[in-house]
């Protein structure tokens, strides 16, 4: 039920929850649904695309309209940013330590504080969705305030630090659940070296979402 109708946080729930207990199926219809329809437009489009939306309690939240955000929702939807990165080396069988095998979603907020890893991806879904589902035209004064700032894309310094905190924080969480496997499961196997991730470079930048 609560699932039903807000964002929950795993951190808060008992850490013998398997991340298997969420599924996200409603997710898979969705895109499904959405990929026959974008199929030609998905696939022509370029790695590390990027769109801005309006924190729900931020400065632009007057900017947001047609849909109703909770009070929890706001709290924890601060200004930041939602990447998606996809692992480039070879990552068979890494299902039990990262269920959307090789994908890996993290919302990082402005401050450096990871408020969802990838262990949290449904947590992350549901932000874009309720931020960006129905939203077909861009939020213009937030795209160009963004240019401003950025001189058109040419510096994003502060944004490749925070994406670097984000991987790091990625890397962590990815050697703990490995190794809580091998604790909790005698049929667990140490993961290959060659499947592991452990710097920056070992991931691609899919695309972002920067809350503002």
């Amino acid at each position: 039920k609560k699932l039903q109708h807000e964002v929950l946080d795993l951190e808060d729930m008992d850490e013998s929850i398997s991340l298997t207990d969420f599924t996200l199926d409603d997710f898979r219809i969705e895109l499904s649904n959405f990929i026959e329809t974008n199929r030609n437009r998905l696939k022509n489009s370029p790695m590390g695309l990027y769109a801005v939306v309006p924190a729900p309690a931020g400065h632009y939240s007057h900017l947001i309209t047609g849909r109703e955000i909770s009070s929890s929702a706001k709290d924890i939807i601060q200004p930041g940013l939602i990447f998606c990165l996809v692992q480039k080396n070879t990552s068979d069988a890494n299902e039990s330590v990262n269920p959307l095998n090789p994908y890996f979603l993290v919302y990082i907020r402005n401050d450096g504080t990871v408020r969802y890893n990838y262990t949290n991806s449904k947590q992350i879904l549901e932000i874009y969705r309720l931020l960006c589902q129905g939203q077909t035209q861009p939020y213009q004064q937030l795209c160009d305030l963004v240019n401003n700032e950025t001189a058109n894309g040419a510096n994003i310094q502060s944004y490749s630090v925070l994406l670097h905190q984000a991987v790091s924080q990625i890397i962590s969480v990815f050697k703990k659940k490995g190794n809580m496997n091998l604790i909790s499961d005698r049929s667990a196997v140490l993961i290959p070296k060659t499947h592991q991730v452990n710097e920056m470079n070992d991931f691609e930048l899919v695309t972002w979402l920067m809350i503002r």
